[in-house]
């Protein structure tokens, strides 16, 4: 029993010794978290320390990774200067058992929190021997120094005529030295009157702005604090100040660019936790503060309001060349760019496309026109050969026939008796010559009857529509007045060719038995209709007809002759019959002088 035992007391005391030789082990294996504390000493709550902060721990996090702990104190030793040292004792006793590697401080008292730990100061540009004195050189000083004279040069570029500057301030007492400091520096300023006010609730203030001349600089450096000893966020009342002031109001940080000042040379916050950030890095890397190297770029930045700029009518171009110009409203190319350029790209292609179809149609226009005046001229010298050919029947042939039946007629007469069938021989052929006389003065005529060129357009379709019927069977019915007044030879010669074209499609192709031809003649013009009473043309003929010159040579002839006469010509059909009709307009000169007569 008692060696049982003795072995389980040794196995149990070895456990024990490599558990503690295990743990110190896993221990050293796991590093201590880094962490930054910082502290404000005026409130916190601030837009310009939270714009710090954000930028502060996302540095932070980006330099050290997210294994940084990150801890946020304030004292507000200016609402509460009382409870200060109250204050102080509890984040040393807080941080007592908590290792942090580095203190971020802001504000213009330096304030040792935790004694032995490495501080980064921020404020607004101590005396370095300050700084060192108060933390006994344990220190990296992160001023944000703002020069107000950049701000003022600025001002007078967009002021030209200004010569007075009116600095605000808060009336506690932190504010005021800060106000009589920025007054100080400006003071040197040529031509320059500079007039602080650091003792006026906010409804004098803003009465007193209102009521200043437009050339006037107003630079307001903060107000925490009214003469009743009233607590204010700034950038509120700042906000307030810009809206009632008649003169530009300019700004000293960056928050208060956008709620109505025009800008200027500003702390930028998110710098200034940038440059903090960075001297905690190298703390916590293991640098000494004495050893730590600060991006000299500094916080300050130009930036300015475009609404503000726009609204006092100040130009960009008087601003420094390294501004930041903020609210800038996007022009209407800027916001919408590609539409335009989609638009504009589709405008150009369709006035392309239209410009094409234009040239297209102007191309076409001119080949019509070319192809109606050769039509014209085929249609003329058409005419004038109908004409030679009918003179030449006429003169030539028909005067040789003519002879040819004088002659025998002449034989005839003379013919000794006897020899019958001579005489019936010589009898035929004298027959036979007079026919042929006939038949040729008939084509002649119907070419080209000269009793149209001599006695006018009606004595013509009379002559012409009495042959017909002695001819054919047809009948015809012609109305037509006595006399047509205001119409020209080559208007005589259409209709009477359309009355022919018209006549030779009844008889060759509708069949009808019967016609009616109708002229009519005004001041207006001379009409033409024609009825037959044949078979009519189909729906398909019909539209070919009215729409093109393919049914055939005749209608195309018609229409043809028509249009360079710039007249009408419609045709109708159904199965009881075709109708044409013809409008052609009045020869003016020749109406005149037909009426005068």
């Amino acid at each position: 029993m008692r060696l049982r035992l003795n072995l389980r007391q040794l196995a149990a005391m070895t456990l024990l010794l490599a558990a503690l030789f295990v743990c110190p082990v896993r221990a050293a294996e796991q590093p201590s978290p880094k962490r930054v504390l910082l502290v404000f000493h005026p409130d916190g709550a601030l837009p310009a320390f939270n714009t710090l902060e954000q930028s502060l721990i996302q540095s932070l996090h980006a330099a050290l990774g997210p294994g940084v702990e990150f801890y946020r104190e304030q004292l507000d030793a200016m609402r509460f200067p009382e409870f200060t040292a109250a204050r102080i004792g509890e984040l040393r006793s807080r941080y007592a058992n908590r290792k942090i590697d580095v203190v971020v401080f802001f504000g213009t008292i330096p304030t040792v929190i935790l004694p032995g730990v490495p501080v980064v100061q921020v404020d607004n540009g101590l005396p370095e021997v300050v700084v060192n004195s108060a933390y006994g050189g344990n220190v990296v000083h992160v001023p944000f120094n703002i020069d107000p004279r950049k701000t003022i040069d600025v001002a007078r570029r967009l002021q030209p005529k200004a010569r007075k500057v009116l600095v605000i301030s808060g009336a506690s007492r932190g504010e005021r030295v800060d106000a009589e400091e920025f007054r100080d520096r400006i003071a040197g300023e040529r031509d320059l009157n500079v007039e602080l006010i650091d003792n006026a609730s906010i409804p004098e203030l803003c009465a007193m702005l209102s009521r200043l001349p437009r050339d006037v600089i107003v630079l307001p450096t903060g107000y925490f604090r009214d003469p009743q000893g009233n607590s204010y966020v700034p950038r509120d009342v700042i906000a307030r100040l810009a809206d009632a002031s008649a003169a530009p109001v300019y700004a000293d940080s960056d928050t208060l660019v956008g709620v109505g000042t025009v800008g200027g040379y500003v702390v930028s916050w998110a710098k200034t936790g940038e440059r903090a950030a960075d001297a905690a890095t190298q703390i916590i890397q293991g640098k000494k503060p004495s050893e730590v190297l600060l991006n000299s770029s500094g916080s300050g930045m130009y930036i300015f309001d475009w609404r503000q700029l726009k609204r006092w009518g100040f130009s960009e171009s008087d601003l420094p060349p390294d501004r930041v110009v903020l609210y800038r409203v996007p022009t209407t190319w800027e916001q919408y760019r590609w539409r335009i350029v989609g638009i504009a790209l589709l405008v150009v292609a369709q006035s392309l496309l239209i410009a094409g179809l234009l040239i297209q149609r102007y191309r076409r226009r001119r080949a019509e026109e070319s192809l109606r005046d050769m039509t014209g001229r085929l249609l003329q010298t058409q005419d004038e050969e109908r004409r030679r050919i009918a003179r030449d029947l006429h003169d030539g042939t028909g005067q040789q026939l003519s002879g040819i039946a004088l002659s025998v007629g002449q034989v005839l007469a003379d013919f000794p008796p006897g020899h019958e069938r001579l005489r019936q021989l010589l009898q035929d052929s004298h027959v036979a010559s007079r026919q042929a006389l006939d038949e040729v003065r008939a084509v002649s005529y119907v070419l080209h009857p000269p009793i149209l060129d001599g006695l006018g357009l009606i004595p013509a379709l009379h002559w012409y529509l009495d042959g017909l019927q002695k001819r054919t069977s047809l009948s015809v019915d012609f109305d037509a007045p006595a006399e047509i007044v205001g119409i020209s030879p080559d208007a005589e010669r259409t209709l009477f060719r359309i009355v022919q074209e018209s006549v030779s499609n009844v008889l060759r192709h509708s069949g009808g038995t019967a016609l009616k031809i109708r002229l009519s003649n005004n001041a207006n013009g001379t009409a033409l209709e024609i009825e037959d009473n044949g078979c009519g043309m189909s729906i398909e003929e019909l539209e070919r007809a009215e729409g093109a010159a393919s049914l055939g040579v005749g209608i195309a002839g018609m229409r043809e002759r028509v249009r360079q006469l710039h007249g009408i010509f419609k045709i109708s059909s159904d199965p009881s019959g075709t109708r044409v009709f013809v409008s052609l307009p009045t020869h003016k000169e020749q109406y005149a002088a037909n009426t005068a007569g």
